[in-house]
């Protein structure tokens, strides 16, 4: 996701466009910087200063996205962007590399499974919140053809492509779809490849499970989620993130529960002791494939 973000922002440049980092970036952002020196400032770290920066040049007219590892330019300083960014209105992307436990072994200030639901708090902002490169290019797009405050969350392991073409990525995307199909499986933010698995191992045993991945998180989207809540029984949410405050929480809220049961796989919001590689803390937290597929067949059966 991060040669994605940064080639789609190299090919775009204009004039009125800055990139800002953290000391951060290394061997990915310097494609940017050697094309486009006098558009790119390494603020060192000074997370808190660089979004200052970056509100600044905003009110100037500039575009501006500032990159950093997840949580330090979003909870380390919170404050300036909702008070200067937020508040403004101004034209910044914060991109946030590392989502969920991308950065696993670093230990929990490396973590970024709170981030979702504290930016979703702000107002005016947009959520991008790609799975894949080619959500990630649609995303970063999006960021600069559209103005206002935006959070994008990319990760950093080398994640799969999922679609043919750049046209083939909406604001709500159907992978999967079977005829009949009662049940859906709902990700967003990284954990598509899970999905995709869980989908995978439920089909082996007849059970048909469609597939969505929301690369964006805004009003236009609540009109696409609402149409779907009819077709199905059960909506199961995935996501590397503290449930029922980021993904499943947006569901909750928008659905109708008489109609559709809401089921989210996601962390629990106590965990923070734990140390390993992202495959590791996915399975001891239960959101990797063979955890999450099992609670869906089990959940089907007991309602059988």
């Amino acid at each position: 996701m991060r040669n994605a973000f940064i080639n789609t922002l190299n090919n775009y440049n204009r004039n009125e466009l800055f990139l800002l980092t953290a000391d951060l970036g290394f061997s990915v952002l310097e494609k940017f910087r050697d094309k486009w020196p006098e558009q790119f400032i390494n603020i060192g770290v000074a997370e808190q200063n660089m979004t200052g920066i970056a509100a600044g040049l905003a009110i100037e007219g500039y575009k501006v996205f500032t990159y950093s590892i997840a949580n330090f330019n979003t909870l380390r300083c919170f404050e300036q962007i909702r008070n200067d960014i937020c508040y403004n209105n101004l034209d910044v992307t914060i991109v946030s590399v590392g989502g969920g436990f991308a950065y696993g072994s670093a230990g929990y200030s490396h973590h970024a499974i709170q981030d979702i639901a504290v930016m979703g708090t702000l107002p005016l902002i947009t959520l991008l919140l790609p799975s894949d490169p080619f959500e990630t290019e649609w995303c970063v797009k999006f960021a600069l053809e559209n103005k206002g405050p935006k959070y994008l969350r990319i990760g950093k392991n080398g994640e799969k492509s999922f679609y043919k073409s750049l046209n083939d990525v909406k604001t709500l995307n159907l992978l999967n779809s079977f005829d009949g199909s009662v049940i859906a499986l709902v990700t967003t933010g990284g954990m598509l490849s899970v999905a995709d698995e869980v989908c995978q191992s439920l089909g082996k045993d007849g059970i048909k499970c469609d597939l969505y991945s929301l690369p964006i998180i805004n009003h236009s989207l609540m009109k696409d989620l609402k149409q779907i809540s009819d077709k199905y029984e059960y909506i199961f949410s995935l996501e590397e993130h503290i449930k029922d405050s980021g993904l499943s929480a947006i569901l909750k809220n928008l659905f109708s529960l008489e109609k559709v049961k809401i089921i989210s796989f996601g962390l629990d919001k106590d965990i923070c002791h734990e140390v390993g590689d992202q495959s590791y803390l996915r399975k001891i937290h239960g959101i990797d494939s063979y955890s999450v597929s099992f609670q869906i067949k089990k959940i089907l059966n007991e309602k059988m």
